[in-house]
């Protein structure tokens, strides 16, 4: 697992080894992801992006946090808190984590397919614009 941030960011790429808790994998029929185990959440979000450049999020969060799961493709997270900024690129399999607080949005850097999903309050009500990340 990297962190950023100082640990306001997590990212992971899930491997096949379902001992260990999460984790990914499949066969020719397609994969599989378990991407929470033994926890509830409050949303559950599928998220498209279409083409290269396709941009969501760009905002912040006060009350909850965000975890953003690649099912295929490519997106660029940027990051910020506290003047520090970072840009992750997370590719199939890739699980990041984002604390209540940190301004984040995405840019496609391929066409992708996402799950965002957290716990604490509704994003829909919790939920600033970050414009200044991009």
């Amino acid at each position: 697992m990297q962190s950023y941030l100082d640990g306001a960011v997590r990212v992971e790429v899930l491997g096949g080894d379902a001992a260990a808790g999460l984790f990914r994998g499949g066969d020719a029929r397609g994969g599989v992801a378990w991407l929470s185990r033994g926890e509830s959440f409050a949303f559950l979000h599928v998220v498209e992006f279409r083409a290269a450049g396709d941009r969501r999020g760009f905002h912040v969060h006060g009350g909850h946090d965000e975890r953003f799961y690649v099912f295929s493709g490519a997106v660029r997270l940027l990051a910020a808190v506290g003047g520090e900024r970072a840009e992750i690129v997370l590719s199939q399999g890739s699980l990041a984590s984002v604390a209540p607080g940190v301004a984040h949005g995405f840019i496609a850097e391929t066409p992708a397919l996402a799950v965002s999903f957290g716990s604490g309050t509704d994003p829909m009500l919790d939920s600033a614009p970050a414009p200044a990340l991009g």
